[in-house]
């Protein structure tokens, strides 16, 4: 019988504290069984975004010790003998991220550990390749908030990854403010959109994707190539409501959906944002399929071994 630990990983998004647990196989780092998976809102982000002194507030100091000692009651619920908690971007841009780093484990005992660039890239690349199934050619997509990256390992040149300053959410206030003129902080939807609105994003969109670098588009280009959405964007909204439980996401539909969605008042604006971003890409990129990975970060940490070793 294979030796087992049972491991929590805890991973801080921007605004979203996301957390597993597992029994793992202590030789191999592989998942024998999952018991727990779920999500904390943080608004990490928001409250830095918030003032312009890139300084978590104080009220933010409090709520985050609160909601990690609802991680470590979960922790001792479940007997996980070992805790990871990795942070990234937005905890690297606050000024008082060691501040709040330290207050969270002498209140709770669970250290945030903050991940350069590079170890975040490292973890990145992991993560990714666990969620295409051991495709030859794989394209791993993963969006962020304020950030994409297209990730590839070329059997020559190794992994390789590209990463744009544009995610579902600075994308979206582009749209708003730029696209539609729209303040900032303005409160209502970003649709209705015009016919020429709506051109103008798609167009934004591809003006982002036509940046990829050849290296990857020679992967796009491959007969077998397999490109898979990973993270929220691809995995909630937009993509859920056209895929279904099918994990594929056709180009035509997602056409559909915005078209049908530009015109209506109610329409969830980050989805539909996204939605836009995701189109244009797949236009320049000439990309008429893509693969939904139900796989995440946060099980992908379980089994990362530099992080338990």
């Amino acid at each position: 019988m294979a030796k087992l630990e049972r491991r929590m990983a805890i991973e801080i998004n921007a605004n979203t504290i996301y957390f597993a647990i597992a029994d793992v196989n202590k030789k191999t780092d592989k998942i024998y069984r999952h018991l727990d998976y779920g999500s904390l809102e943080a608004g990490f982000y928001d409250d830095l975004s918030s003032g312009d002194n890139h300084f978590f507030s104080s009220f933010m100091l409090k709520k985050a010790q609160s909601l990690f000692h609802k991680l470590r009651t979960r922790q001792e619920h479940f007997k996980a003998v070992k805790v990871r908690a990795i942070a990234t971007d937005t905890f690297r841009e606050a000024h008082n991220a060691e501040e709040l780093v330290q207050k969270v484990r002498r209140t709770t005992g669970i250290d945030i550990r903050i991940l350069s660039p590079e170890e975040e890239d490292r973890m990145d690349f992991f993560s990714a390749f666990r969620a295409t199934d051991n495709s030859e050619t794989p394209v791993v997509w993963d969006i962020g908030k304020e950030r994409f990256q297209l990730i590839i390992s070329d059997p020559e040149a190794g992994p390789f990854t590209h990463k744009g300053d544009f995610g579902s959410v600075s994308f979206m206030k582009y749209l708003k403010e730029v696209v539609q003129n729209k303040p900032p902080h303005f409160p209502g939807s970003l649709s209705p959109i015009s016919t020429k609105e709506l051109e103008a994003g798609i167009t934004f969109a591809r003006y982002l994707a036509r940046r990829t670098p050849v290296i990857i588009r020679k992967e796009l280009k491959r007969d077998n190539v397999k490109i898979t959405g990973i993270g929220p964007v691809f995995q909630e909204g937009f993509a859920e409501e056209i895929t279904g439980h099918r994990m594929s996401l056709d180009k035509g539909k997602l056409e559909k959906y915005i078209l049908d969605h530009a015109s209506s008042s109610d329409t969830n604006e980050a989805s539909f944002s996204s939605a836009i971003l995701v189109f244009g890409f797949m236009e320049e990129l000439d990309i008429t399929q893509m693969f939904i990975s139900d796989h995440n970060s946060t099980v992908g940490m379980l089994e990362f071994p530099i992080l338990w070793h």
